[in-house]
């Protein structure tokens, strides 16, 4: 199963093609779980996220996809999220973040001291949370069990 964290302001881009490329690649099923239940409004192209189950319900992900978005300030302040968040990126067998879903992974411990990429804006943000900067579009960490990408293009590279 392929957990893909959904949340307001979530980039439909990174939710879209590269998971439905991973899925396909994968033959797994998709569940998109969040900070609460229902549609959430993606970005990026503007489109609605159906959201079951809440992260107080879900369970484990053979594989987490951490998209960016404009709402990852709001899901790392959440409690609940970040606890869901760390356990199942503890848990998982691979691990794809997207863009600022990098800031939130790096956000629970799981990027400190490892080569990570994201945002071309946020490398600041993503040094402070204790990760190590790369300047590429993509990068591998934890012998490949973690992949991070500046946006979905590159992630596309690595699906």
């Amino acid at each position: 199963m392929i957990a893909v964290l959904a949340y307001r302001g979530v980039s439909s881009g990174e939710v879209d093609t590269p998971v439905t490329c991973l899925a396909d690649r994968m033959d797994a099923n998709v569940c998109f779980v969040g900070p609460h239940v229902g549609v959430v409004h993606g970005v990026e192209p503007s489109r609605p996220v159906e959201v079951s189950p809440p992260v107080t319900n879900a369970r484990r992900a053979d594989v987490l996809v951490v998209p960016g978005g404009l709402g990852w300030k709001q899901v790392a302040a959440d409690p609940a999220t970040s606890t869901w968040l760390a356990g199942a990126a503890n848990d998982a067998r691979g691990i794809l973040a997207m863009s600022t879903g990098t800031l939130l992974l790096a956000s629970v411990g799981r990027l400190t001291g490892r080569n990570a990429t994201g945002h071309w804006l946020a490398d600041d943000d993503l040094a402070a949370l204790g990760a190590r900067p790369a300047s590429s579009r993509t990068a591998a960490d934890d012998d490949g069990r973690v992949v991070t990408a500046s946006g979905a293009l590159a992630a596309l590279g690595v699906v």
